[in-house]
């Protein structure tokens, strides 16, 4: 029975995160423009501790322009969120394919995959117990200046958000928008095991563009640390299509 619980927890925890990077943006087709001027943030992310022997260093570029949002990595994927679209693209270069959801799709979805859980009354109770002792609430500490990161002077943080701790370096010299977070709040899934809202409300705390991030989590037995740093930073205007598929490139299904 506890083992039964863990696997549903974990399902639930990585629907969250899942859909809480994807669908957090939903409002913002409403806004002219979340980014007023566009930037490109060259990084470079190394995880250990992940399961199954994933992990290492990867580089990549974030791409910040009017109503869209693009991560590019070197191992041949790219993620767009259009925000004037309501979707998400997620594009394999090595296959030349790509797949598209919408924000709609993905609550549906999310909707599905907890209502296929079938949990009973008992088992809801349980349930809720063990997120309990693995989703905490969420708070933003500043902790004072930072170091300086691709030449931007920082502030640190630190973002407690059980089972997660994140410290982050923010730049006030590269702001963002508190509209930014209005319309993640408001684009985010609903979900009936936690309100995952209440943590863009905190993130308002934060002044500036993150340009490096520390992320530990720790739960049912795993380890993992994700370190993201901002190498440079690049500003002028990015080309619409960026965020655009390449032509030739093939339609697949949304796969998780």
């Amino acid at each position: 029975m506890k083992s039964k619980q863990y696997r549903i927890a974990a399902t639930v925890i990585l629907a969250a995160g899942v859909f809480g990077t994807t669908v957090v943006f939903g409002a913002a087709m409403q806004i002219s423009a979340l980014f007023s001027q566009d930037i490109a943030l060259q990084e470079t992310t190394t995880t250990t501790g992940a399961p199954m022997g994933g992990g290492g260093q990867t580089t990549g570029t974030s791409y910040f322009a009017g109503n869209a949002m693009k991560h590019t990595g070197s191992d041949g994927h790219d993620f767009i969120i259009r925000y004037d679209q309501n979707k998400t693209i997620s594009i394999d270069h090595k296959k030349k394919t790509y797949s598209e959801m919408t924000f709609d799709e993905m609550q549906r979805m999310l909707d599905q995959a907890l209502g296929g859980m079938k949990m009973g009354k008992e088992e809801m109770e349980a349930m809720r117990q063990v997120m309990g002792q693995t989703m905490g609430e969420v708070s933003v500490a500043k902790l004072g200046p930072g170091e300086t990161v691709a030449g931007y002077s920082t502030e640190k943080y630190l973002i407690k958000m059980p089972p997660m701790e994140i410290q982050v370096w923010a730049a006030p010299g590269l702001s963002i928008p508190a509209v930014y977070y209005d319309a993640m709040r408001l684009g985010i899934p609903r979900n009936p095991m936690f309100d995952m809202g209440k943590m863009y409300e905190e993130f308002k705390k934060v002044n500036g563009m993150v340009v490096k991030s520390v992320t530990s989590m720790k739960m049912m037995g795993m380890n993992m640390t994700t370190t993201t740093v901002t190498t440079s930073v690049e500003k002028g205007a990015i080309p619409a299509s960026t965020f655009e598929v390449p032509t030739g490139y093939k339609a697949t299904p949304v796969k998780f």
